[in-house]
């Protein structure tokens, strides 16, 4: 769902970029006058992309939210086969990561549409902003902790002591 969802927006990222700003420029604008201006050098058709991008970010959202809660779980679980009760609570309480993750990028992406649909008003590009980087931290801190945990506990999987 998420690289299916992830590949159908290209085509949306590139038209903003191609009228003048892209994505990320939009989300992380953070004010008024920045927010009007990436508006203003859209015109109708990033305009347009971005409500499609918008559109396509919420199965992905959900799918990489999912992904992120679904292998630190399975961190969790590979370390409480192998006896490390302290990797294992930590893998759980990151588990949580993707779904925060996940619901930060919602926000992000409900303030960005009242942005886009004429309110451009504080605090929605202030929200964007702050809520995009919510999402990179949690999504980061989960994906580099699923991976450290998953090499960690690589003979865990096997029922192998490491």
């Amino acid at each position: 769902m998420t690289l299916l969802s992830g590949a159908a927006m290209l085509p949306a990222l590139r038209t903003m970029a191609g009228h003048g700003a892209s994505v990320i420029a939009f989300e992380s604008a953070g004010d008024i006058a920045r927010s009007q201006k990436i508006l203003a050098e859209w015109g109708v058709a990033g305009k347009s992309a971005m409500w499609w991008q918008l559109a396509l970010d919420t199965p992905f959202l959900v799918g990489y939210g999912l992904f992120l809660a679904g292998a630190c779980t399975a961190v969790a679980r590979r370390a409480h086969a192998d006896g490390r009760p302290r990797l294992e609570r930590t893998a759980a309480a990151l588990a949580w990561f993707g779904p925060l993750a996940a619901a930060a990028d919602l926000l992000q992406n409900v303030s960005l549409a009242l942005v886009l649909g004429g309110n451009v008003e504080q605090p929605w590009p202030r929200i964007s902003a702050v809520a995009g980087s919510l999402t990179t931290s949690f999504a980061l801190v989960a994906a580099a902790f699923a991976l450290g945990g998953t090499i960690a506990t690589r003979g865990a999987a096997h029922g192998q002591v490491p």
